[in-house]
């Protein structure tokens, strides 16, 4: 894989991190870690783009979502995961 950003797999990283603080943690500290757990391949500038986000901002976004959402947020993880290796 060369060093690109897939849109879909950023996004199904970083939903995943919106709904899931613990997940959202991992990711902050050891993004390519926490993306390989749930079965995504971050690219270098992948991993890169991840460590540029404010991690205060997504925690406070994501809290926002995730209260709002409340019990329907239901996260298909083994949906997401197939979704994220499709390129």
């Amino acid at each position: 894989m060369g060093n690109k950003v897939n849109q879909e797999r950023l996004a199904s990283v970083l939903g995943r991190a919106v709904l899931d603080e613990k997940f959202a943690n991992a990711l902050h500290s050891d993004p390519a870690g926490a993306a390989k757990n749930i079965g995504v391949h971050l690219s270098t500038d992948e991993i890169a783009a991840v460590k540029g986000i404010d991690a205060a901002k997504l925690t406070a976004a994501s809290s926002s979502i995730r209260s709002n959402l409340g019990i329907r947020a239901v996260f298909d993880t083994q949906n997401q995961q197939q979704q994220a290796r499709m390129d």
